[in-house]
């Protein structure tokens, strides 16, 4: 487990958040923020586009000018020292040019690259299939950790590489493999939409597969699941926890959210990032045992710290 700095005249660890403005705060940004304060660290963000939106359905993308987030990153990279970079939703191609050059830059800040790629419907010049392989040539060679659905990383994967004579047991390990040829450092594979009873994640690194975390599945739907786990693990990282430590407390941190998600409207539920602070009368009982970080956030289960 991570120790949080005891000194107050020391800063909290730091993130930089690229991501969107989810007016919900299930998602993007303000997702980011409420788990990175959970987590005893403070976010910076940089929008990199505005949702419209409830908890069912996503309605507009409007992405925002690549020189303002250009501008707005680099004032605060100059000014502060930051401890790890978070890539989430990548609206345009003009954004992932920007961001790429940003982290080219400070090549010695971890990376982790959850791509989200929202494209408005009116943007007729930028698709999906442009941005991702965008990613993949300017972001990838300098990304620490990318995290992953399956069906990204097979995107991800086959820009470069024919898989048709792997086997399907074989495929996750080899497209990893692959995108860690182009120069990221670990691989986690998230599988939420498989229909199994448990959710099963794979890290992937230089020694092949280090880790595979597999958590009960939950019964409903939530909007900021993907955006909880990257934010927590890139937070854990910037509180200089190893990688693979850092991704099995931040699965077990989110998967502890969506237990005690929240209902704010008629669709998905969100993540209660600070669960912790509510336990009620069932858990009453267990808190009193539960061992702490700093008095405050529970620690993860030990069965995750393989």
């Amino acid at each position: 487990m991570y120790q949080i700095k005891k000194d107050d005249t020391m800063s909290r660890p730091i993130i930089l958040s690229f991501n969107a403005h989810d007016p919900t705060g299930g998602a993007g940004i303000a997702a980011d923020v409420l788990t990175s304060a959970s987590l005893e660290a403070n976010a910076f963000t940089i929008p990199t586009a505005l949702l419209t939106g409830d908890f069912s359905q996503l309605d507009a993308v409007c992405p925002l000018d690549a020189d303002w987030i250009d501008d707005q990153a680099r004032t605060l990279l100059e000014d502060s020292v930051i401890d790890a970079i978070k890539v989430g939703v990548m609206p345009d191609l003009n954004v992932v040019r920007v961001v790429a050059e940003i982290i080219a830059d400070y090549p010695q800040v971890p990376v982790i690259l959850a791509p989200s790629i929202l494209v408005a419907d009116d943007d007729e010049d930028n698709d999906a299939d442009e941005i991702i392989m965008a990613i993949h040539e300017l972001i990838l060679p300098n990304t620490h950790l990318l995290i992953a659905q399956k069906s990204l990383l097979k995107q991800l994967a086959e820009i470069r590489h024919d898989f048709s004579s792997i086997p399907a047991h074989e495929l996750a390990h080899a497209h990893a493999h692959a995108l860690m040829s182009m120069g990221c450092e670990y691989v986690l594979l998230t599988d939420a939409k498989a229909p199994e009873p448990q959710v099963v994640h794979l890290l992937f690194g230089e020694g092949g597969l280090l880790r595979s975390d597999a958590m009960a599945r939950l019964p409903y739907s939530f909007l900021g699941a993907n955006t909880t786990l990257s934010a927590s693990i890139a937070t854990l990282i910037a509180h200089g926890q190893p990688t693979p430590q850092a991704v099995g407390e931040g699965l077990e941190f989110t998967w502890q959210t969506l237990q005690h998600g929240i209902n704010m409207g008629m669709g998905k539920k969100i993540p209660d990032r600070f669960y912790w602070t509510r336990p009620d009368d069932a858990d009453a009982e267990k808190t009193k045992t539960t061992d702490t970080v700093g008095g405050k956030r529970p620690t993860p289960s030990p069965t995750t710290l393989q």
